[in-house]
């Protein structure tokens, strides 16, 4: 096993987050078949303190012939001298400026930790954070953190767990798991069937579900908690049969079982472009795998990195995701674990094509953004069935109902209009879907997060610009309270607003119920039938119609749907006509579709 080294990354990490050194004993402690580790003292504020454990290995490392592989944790690393564990092992391999790319927040404010990061295939580690004191006698409620990323980049390295654990007394788990191609290649056979970044999270779960009572952690009060693709995650574990019973509450951030990131069909244009070029000699499953474990690994990760990467639907023996995740919900098919869930009120707003809308958008710009991108995502789909959707018909539809009623021509509400657009398809709705299945069965809650501090969290964010994606995690994660941060400042609203959002969450984590502990705010559960909404900015009301449309998820998630299916040429195809013929038809019923839709909204 390739064994972590101190790095810049772990000096810097030193230095941030000012380790106490008052002469006391260094804490150690005993992990059942691995060995004993020694961790570090954190000052957070005000003598508060946090103890952390960093660089704990949960499998093996997934090299050779465990490359593109599920993990190996049948039996663990081990080690028999004291394992110092006051340094971050390698993150996992991936392109190191696509993370900071995607990171808006954390390389400005961590820029150096960021730029001296390390990398290896060798990085199935997790830190751990710990409170200060004695632990109740249940022991510490934990929070398993998946970090963000798109699948693609990410590391446990950026997310400093200790303001959370030390302020909300929970016990902080963060691992990594292997993203991009060497994460989540995929072929339609048993050799390869994906997820084994999603397998990677399922063997750290079975980690502290066996061993984090060693570290005065609970093993029956386990919330996995995710932000993006790690809300995805979140989301997919509550459909993976692999791992129920690991976790008893869930909470997904900008991310579910509907993403775009989950792929119905395996890595089939990159198994073509590369076999092609490099691995000509054996074109069965169990040969091109070979053959990509014994390519020069970087120059994979490289290669692959203008494909898109992410779960799958998968076929193997044991399936992290064996059907589709509408059928699972359909069928109750799922860990039903109490659930919160929510999204930011301007996901996108930072993406490239946005953020060049500084005086608005045109109304051309409007309609030709929105067909773009109804192309790109529905083409793709409907090319793998034989029963294509009239796309033009779909659009149509679409711009009906987003272009501003009464039409105008002003650039900031098509702007606004078109971001709504973007936040409500792509994180809205299918959080919204996910809520409806799982509140039939437990405790489930939904929030918006409008909070905009005063101060700009990045340089140069235009005043236009509210809450994009990501723009909650400082608060979630009590980031006012870490020192050192570079180019923010905050006040103190934004600290009330943190620890007000640290309390929820937590509370949420502990007791399945996000009001607790004299929290004088009131959050509904969300029901079918009442599906309220809390709205978090500096008030924390629950929504009405003033402040928020459900009409846009009932929009995407039942009558949007249907439009797909009605304009199917092959359902609009009658004996004795072309298909071309029934064009006019097509429009008419979707029309009246649309048209049925707005009357009884």
């Amino acid at each position: 096993m390739l064994v972590p080294k101190p790095s810049w990354t772990c000096l810097l990490y030193i230095l941030s987050l000012n380790f106490a050194s008052e002469g006391k004993e260094i804490p150690t402690v005993e992990i059942p078949d691995q060995g004993t580790v020694t961790g570090r003292e954190v000052s957070v504020s005000r003598g508060q303190k946090a103890t952390v454990y960093l660089g704990i290995p949960f499998a093996k490392p997934p090299i050779e012939e465990l490359k593109f592989a599920a993990p190996d944790y049948s039996s663990l690393p081990s080690w028999t001298d004291v394992k110092n564990a006051s340094f971050f092992a390698p993150s996992c391999l991936q392109s190191a400026e696509r993370l900071r790319n995607h990171e808006r927040i954390l390389s400005q404010i961590l820029k150096e930790q960021i730029d001296t990061l390390e990398f290896s295939e060798d990085c199935l580690y997790l830190n751990i954070y710990v409170p200060d004191g004695t632990p109740p006698s249940e022991k510490w409620p934990v929070i398993v953190w998946f970090h963000p990323g798109d699948f693609e980049v990410g590391t446990p390295t950026l997310w400093d767990g200790s303001a959370l654990a030390v302020k909300q007394k929970v016990l902080v788990v963060i691992p990594a798991y292997r993203l991009n191609i060497l994460g989540f290649f995929a072929l339609d056979d048993e050799a390869s069937g994906g997820n084994f970044g999603m397998l990677d999270q399922v063997a750290a779960l079975d980690w502290v579900k066996k061993r984090i009572s060693a570290f005065g952690g609970s093993d029956v009060d386990i919330c996995i908690m995710g932000h993006g693709a790690g809300g995805t995650s979140v989301a997919l574990h509550m459909l993976s049969p692999l791992s129920e019973g690991k976790f008893n509450r869930a909470i997904a951030m900008s991310g579910s079982a509907f993403s775009k990131y989950i792929k119905n069909i395996p890595s089939i244009n990159f198994y073509q472009d590369l076999s092609q070029e490099f691995c000509t000699d054996d074109n069965t499953a169990r040969g091109l795998m070979e053959c990509y474990r014994n390519f020069e690994v970087r120059e994979l990760v490289k290669k692959a990195s203008t494909y898109e990467w992410g779960p799958v639907i998968d076929n193997t023996t044991e399936s992290f995701l064996p059907r589709d995740p509408m059928e699972l919900f359909e069928l109750g098919k799922f860990n039903k674990v109490e659930f919160m869930a929510g999204y930011t009120d301007m996901e996108d707003a930072l993406n490239d094509e946005i953020n060049k809308m500084e005086i608005g958008i045109s109304e051309e710009e409007f309609y030709g953004l929105i067909d773009a991108d109804l192309r790109n995502t529905y083409t793709t789909e409907e090319s793998n069935t034989s029963c294509p959707a009239n796309m033009q018909h779909v659009i149509d539809t679409v711009l009906f109902y987003y272009k501003p009623h009464p039409e105008t021509s002003d650039t900031t509400v098509l702007r606004q209009r078109y971001l709504e657009y973007i936040t409500e398809k792509n994180y809205g709705a299918g959080i919204y879907k996910q809520a409806m299945y799982t509140s039939q069965y437990t405790n489930t809650y939904v929030y918006r997060f409008d909070y905009k501090p005063k101060k700009p969290l990045i340089n140069n964010l235009p005043d236009w610009v509210h809450v994009p994606h990501g723009f909650e995690l400082p608060f979630v994660w009590g980031m006012p309270y870490w020192p050192n941060l570079q180019g923010i400042v905050w006040n103190g609203a934004d600290r009330k607003v943190a620890d007000i959002v640290m309390s929820l969450w937590t509370n949420f984590a502990k007791y399945g119920n996000p009001i607790q502990n004299g929290l004088n705010y009131k959050w509904e559960v969300f029901k079918k039938v009442a599906p309220g909404v809390m709205i978090i900015d500096r008030n924390f009301n629950m929504s009405d119609p003033s402040t928020f449309d459900h009409r846009a998820f009932d929009f995407w998630n039942d009558y949007f749907p249907d439009v797909i299916e009605a304009t199917k040429c092959c359902n609009m195809t009658q004996t004795g006509y072309q298909i071309d013929s029934n064009s006019i038809l097509t429009g008419i019923l979707a029309t009246i579709a649309g048209l049925q839709f707005f009357i009884n909204s």
